[in-house]
């Protein structure tokens, strides 16, 4: 992958072509962004740009056999670990690792640089539950690592989401971060760090990933959407330079999202009372991944949010899309105020129990007893 290749981050592709430059590329660098603002193919670039033989001031050259192969994610210097689990097509009596999904992996990475942990989880079929990076994980990243270079330059491992290494796995892997094989290179990519030990963290280089450039990503949506320039731009700064948030939202502007429905059946069970379907709905999250459950506990935030300034008669800052301006403005005068404060806590506890791997079925009764009391 280029850096040509990655929208917009023209200053940070310069910082790393700098450091490759002066030689000061540290062993092991943590690239930290939100969701959304290129670490991840930016990290593989690099990895790129270093390898090229033909690279000049600006880019890899992207033609000769190295750039083929990195650019297909094939080249045999080049490592990948990420989030795995069983699923219904890969099970085995050991713990998964990457190798069992490399392939599903590179497809996924080229065809969309900036996939979500969600749209990972979807392409390998993982179901109501969080991937994992284990010990099995990190025992072959060591293999890996320790063998010679296959191509006779230097080896590169990008880890994608290290928040999801467990602690065995951590602690397995903080002496290889600290002093890795001569010519071995280790990035992580993460967009929670303060879900990872200090210790790996304390033995990285950060490079911290900015939003992108609202012009560029906004002509990026036009084309990828066809819609207006103006309409790109607007999207970008709603998404706050996050192209899969701006993806997110635009597609939800465009077509009612399964969120939507389902937190609009909550809402009308909890007023009207009718336990039945509040009920019908709990039990539909219940049995959802839980990356569908975070989205849609994040899809209710954002609508809370949205009738709340609603209400306030401030519809201009709301950022309602039009598809949705009727139902938001009818729901602003349905609800009480004072429903808006508990709402808003009764899901931020929901989105803390999911990271906690509480019981679905606990959550989600919870909360929906917790609208239905308040609404």
């Amino acid at each position: 992958m280029k850096f040509s290749a990655i929208i917009g981050q023209h200053k940070l592709k310069s910082q790393l072509i700098n450091l490759s430059a002066e030689g000061r590329v540290s062993h092991a660098i943590m690239f930290c962004e939100d969701q959304g603002y290129g670490a991840l193919p930016l990290a593989i670039a690099f990895a790129q740009y270093n390898s090229c033989p033909n690279r000049d001031g600006q880019d890899s050259c992207g033609t000769c056999p190295t750039c083929n192969k990195f650019q297909k994610l094939i080249h045999p210097d080049l490592h990948f670990a990420m989030p795995v689990s069983n699923t219904k097509k890969i099970t085995s009596d050991k713990k998964p690792v990457s190798d069992h999904f490399i392939d599903v992996w590179r497809t996924s990475v080229i065809e969309n640089p900036n996939l979500t942990e969600q749209d990972w989880y979807e392409e390998i079929g993982v179901e109501n539950k969080l991937g994992l990076i284990g010990v099995n994980e990190a025992t072959l990243i060591l293999r890996k690592l320790s063998l010679r270079s296959f191509e006779g330059g230097d080896k590169y491992m990008i880890v994608w989401l290290p928040e999801r290494m467990n602690h065995e796995a951590a602690n397995k892997l903080l002496k290889l971060i600290e002093e890795p094989p001569a010519g071995t290179y280790i990035f992580l990519v993460s967009k929670s760090p303060e879900k990872i030990l200090p210790t790996i963290i304390s033995r990285c280089q950060i490079i911290r990933v900015t939003p992108l450039e609202i012009e560029e990503l906004g002509n990026n949506l036009s084309q990828e959407f066809s819609i207006t320039p103006a309409d790109g731009i607007f999207w970008a700064k709603i998404a706050g330079g996050s192209i899969s948030k701006a993806r997110e939202i635009i597609n939800e502007s465009i077509e009612v999202s399964s969120s939507q429905e389902l937190f609009l059946r909550l809402l009308e069970g909890c007023v009207t009372k009718d336990m039945v379907n509040v009920i019908s709905v709990w039990e539909d999250l219940a049995i959802s991944g839980r990356e569908r459950q975070k989205q849609f506990c994040f899809y209710a935030l954002e609508f809370i949010r949205r009738v709340y300034i609603m209400s306030m008669g401030i519809e201009e800052i709301s950022n309602t899309p039009d598809s949705q301006r009727d139902v938001v403005s009818m729901w602003a005068k349905k609800i009480k105020p004072s429903f808006y404060s508990r709402g808003y806590d009764a899901i931020n506890g929901a989105l803390a129990d999911i990271d906690r791997n509480v019981n679905s079925k606990y959550i989600f009764s919870d909360l929906s007893n917790r609208f239905f009391l308040s609404l």
